[in-house]
């Protein structure tokens, strides 16, 4: 799974992916040789990536049941989760807060 406003929406990939195919996409965003045969010889996820940023706000949905039931898979460990809390979470990075608590505290 990716992130981020250079990485494509909706879009699923047929190349594989490994540890080796992210070092060589770090690798290849800085400019940087490669360390050894694993990195050469991965895949280079360029099929992910856009040349343009696409930056409108993305929303979390959450998965189809059918596909994903996190409650189901939590029964194993019997843990359960609170949704509502997780939903109702502070904002995050809002500007105007990170501001005010950096000249308080510095």
């Amino acid at each position: 799974m990716m992130a981020g406003p250079y990485v494509k929406r909706n879009y699923v990939s047929k190349t594989h992916a490994n540890f080796g195919s992210i070092l060589k996409v770090i690798y290849n965003i800085l400019g940087i040789p490669y360390v050894n045969q694993y990195d050469i010889t991965a895949s280079l996820l360029d099929d992910f990536f856009t040349t343009r940023p696409n930056l409108e706000t993305y929303s979390f949905e959450f998965p189809d049941k059918v596909i994903f039931d996190w409650d189901k898979a939590m029964e194993k460990y019997n843990y359960k989760i609170d949704w509502r809390k997780v939903m109702q979470g502070p904002a995050m990075d809002n500007e105007n807060e990170l501001r005010e608590k950096h000249y308080k505290e510095n």
